[in-house]
């Protein structure tokens, strides 16, 4: 049972990740894609899920900084090692969009602040983090309509994408905080084997494609190692993952729907009033230099140490 409970965690993750990492940034059915895609994509991120439930577990992170430095290794892993984006425009690519989109949006808003909003005892927080979630979802989508490799889908293409998209996403919450009252402590070989597998693709498909990957991608995980390391002597400190799980109304599953729902509505308001106009230049302005921002403010505060422990309920 208990291996049944770490593996559904991972794959719960692992959509919640694929879900606010690709889902919502792509925001409409694009021309290639396919079912067998979009899963293979999900396993993707459930292989890169596992590792950064790992760094969770392993260094006990126990406050949102580290669980920022555990997000940018997630984000490195997946723009600098499974793809190639981070050595694209350096050193801007660093932060965008590993730092800027993956630490910042997916893992803080997308993933901690979204299971913890389901366990608080706030009946009306998860409702209204997923309608400001949808409100900047669909002023995100709108910027697609710019893009040489975008395109203007129609309200009822987005708003069946961004519903079909986000009713799986209730599963895998509900999974992931039945799965998570258990520990998550993996097999030494199954932490290996995934390890050896990740080497494996960084040495024969990685480094061909991007060289330069063999010095930075190193230093980077380098840099996220000695913050964490920090982490593991605040044993005092309850850690996330321990405080994620609990009990939760059926019908605060279903406020996750506030995010098509939202977006739709904003999507439709734009399309209504012909409004075109580059708001993801916008966010690349903010969130760009905000990442850097909040890795070496995460650096600073692992080393630092906390100054309260982390609020539950």
């Amino acid at each position: 049972m208990r291996a049944i409970r770490q593996f559904l965690l991972v794959l719960s993750t692992g959509y919640i990740l694929f879900y606010f990492s690709e889902l919502l940034f792509w925001a409409r059915l694009r021309p290639g894609d396919s079912l067998p895609d979009w899963l293979a994509t999900w396993l993707a991120y459930s292989l890169a899920g596992f590792a950064f439930l790992c760094l969770l577990s392993y260094f006990r992170v126990s406050d949102i900084w580290g669980l920022f430095l555990a997000g940018a290794a997630f984000g490195w892993l997946t723009e600098g090692l499974l793809v190639q984006t981070a050595y694209e425009i350096l050193p801007l690519s660093l932060s965008f969009t590993g730092l800027a989109w993956h630490a910042l949006i997916t893992v803080w808003v997308g993933w901690y602040a979204i299971l913890r909003s389901l366990v608080s005892p706030n009946r009306w927080a998860t409702l209204l983090l997923s309608a400001s979630i949808g409100a900047g979802y669909g002023l995100w989508a709108i910027s697609w309509w710019l893009e040489p490799d975008g395109g203007i889908a129609s309200l009822a293409e987005f708003a069946a994408f961004s519903f079909s998209a986000t009713l799986p996403l209730l599963l895998a919450c509900w999974l992931f905080n039945w799965s998570a009252s258990t520990p998550f402590i993996p097999h030494r070989w199954v932490i290996l084997v995934i390890a050896a597998l990740f080497a494996l693709y960084f040495f024969i498909v990685t480094i061909p494609a991007a060289p330069l990957s063999a010095a930075v991608l190193p230093v980077l995980l380098a840099l996220v190692y000695l913050g964490l390391r920090r982490q593991r002597g605040y044993a005092d400190r309850r850690p996330l993952l321990e405080s994620l799980p609990g009990k939760v109304p059926a019908w605060k599953y279903l406020s996750l729907l506030a995010i098509p729902a939202t977006g739709t509505l904003v999507y439709a308001l734009a399309l209504k009033m012909g409004i075109q106009v580059h708001t993801n230049l916008v966010l690349y302005f903010i969130t760009t230099p905000l990442g850097f921002i909040l890795f070496g403010y995460s650096l600073y505060r692992s080393w630092r140490g906390p100054v309260a422990p982390v609020e539950t309920g």
